[in-house]
């Protein structure tokens, strides 16, 4: 387990060619074996250099109105519920919130998911995937434990095979549709077939400033780091071929599902939660957003410092996952001599104690979102706040979480 900057930098960067690697087995299913997130070696290469440009600036303004779409629905149901004069259980009505914009965004599928949240045969799977199979869940932890090779052997599988069906049969039927008829989307979806066709290189695509790289790193600059293996990860203009298949579309949807719902949700929940404790705050960024007077386009809404820096403090203080981890592929000797990692070994990287480390964050337990404001920035020290991760494996999916 390591929390030191300096080896979290040299692991996730400097030598990320020894730790490419989430792990070292099969999932047992292709939903999960061909996601990104599980890819291993120069198939997450490909895959990463294929789908990092779904999740470019351009592309994320492109999907910008249908989120409006989506918060103006949360709108409608909101006031429904302020003339009722009912309450309002956040982490429930968030979780609806994520529900629509990735069923939205990710399957162009249009879900009722404040009302038909027991009938819509969408959301019953979706949410079937993280509260019917926790015992899944258990089940593969104590497997893998055991042995990764035992795992392998039983044939199990960590989502319930029904599920599996539903989301490969939804989904391979839209693709087929859209193919068959040349509809087009500005959806996530559309935007993985158009990468199968080699139609990445839209004309709108121009990166804006968004993500301030002080907080969240030179993400955007990984594909030019000089490492052994990783001198064009995401260089993918560069890309000559694409090598994503429709089972590749199935499993990289279907992640948008597993990596965006409970996580988004958890953010806006702690978020809300944090801003109800601290007025002044609340009171501060309500004025921000005010100021924009209705224009809530997306270069608008990526320019608000102060809205940057409450999402920012929140996923410091209570971040979407305690810890990542990688897997080493060879042997490898920390530069101070004194420890080797073996070849096969996991290594963890801690960031709920980054996070949380007086050393690096005065009063850690304390919501203080001016930690992130621009004139505060270069007090951060660099590595110690990774909330997706860090180095060229970091969560692909970074833009859109703090774009939308």
């Amino acid at each position: 387990m390591v929390s030191d900057p300096e080896l979290i930098r040299d692991m996730n960067i400097k030598d990320f060619h020894v730790f490419v690697n989430r792990h070292g087995y099969s999932f047992n299913d292709p939903l999960n074996d061909r996601s990104l997130t599980n890819l291993m070696g120069d198939e997450w290469k490909t895959m990463r250099s294929i789908i990092s440009p779904t999740f470019s600036s351009g592309k994320m303004r492109s999907m910008h109105p249908i989120i409006i779409d989506c918060v103006h629905r949360l709108d409608n149901y909101l006031e429904t519920k302020a003339m009722a004069g009912g309450d309002v259980e956040m982490k429930k009505t968030m979780g609806s919130l994520t529900m629509d914009v990735i069923a939205s965004c990710a399957f162009g599928t249009k879900i009722d998911t404040y009302n038909d949240h027991k009938t819509s045969e969408f959301i019953v799977n979706a949410k079937q995937v993280f509260c019917g199979g926790v015992w899944r869940l258990w089940v593969f932890m104590a497997l893998v434990k055991i042995s990764p090779k035992l795992f392998e052997w039983t044939g199990f599988q960590i989502i319930d095979p029904s599920v599996q069906k539903f989301f490969n049969t939804a989904i391979t039927s839209i693709v087929s549709r859209r193919k068959s008829e040349k509809v087009r989307q500005r959806d996530y979806l559309q935007l993985m077939i158009d990468a199968q066709n080699r139609k990445n290189k839209d004309t709108d695509d121009q990166d804006v400033d968004d993500l301030d790289e002080n907080i969240y790193g030179k993400w955007q600059n990984y594909g030019k780091i000089e490492t052994t293996e990783t001198s064009d990860i995401n260089n993918s203009n560069k890309s000559e071929s694409t090598g994503m298949s429709d089972a590749d579309i199935i499993a990289n949807s279907f992640l948008f599902l597993m990596a965006a719902y409970e996580t988004s949700g958890a953010l806006l929940s702690f978020l809300f939660y944090n801003l109800a404790l601290n007025e002044k705050c609340q009171q501060k960024l309500y004025e921000e957003v005010n100021g924009l007077d209705g224009m809530y386009d997306y270069e608008s809404v990526s320019k608000m410092p102060y809205l940057e820096a409450c999402i920012a403090e929140t996923l410091r203080l209570q971040p979407p996952l305690p810890a990542t981890h990688r897997h080493a592929s060879q042997e490898y000797t920390l530069d101070c001599n004194w420890l080797t990692i073996p070849k096969g070994m996991m290594v963890i990287f801690d960031i709920y104690a980054l996070h949380h480390n007086p050393e690096y964050y005065p009063n850690p337990e304390v919501w203080d979102p001016e930690r992130f404001m621009p004139e505060n920035r270069d007090q951060l020290t660099p590595y110690t706040y990774m909330p997706f991760g860090t180095g060229p494996r970091n969560c692909v999916g970074m833009r859109k979480a703090i774009g939308s």
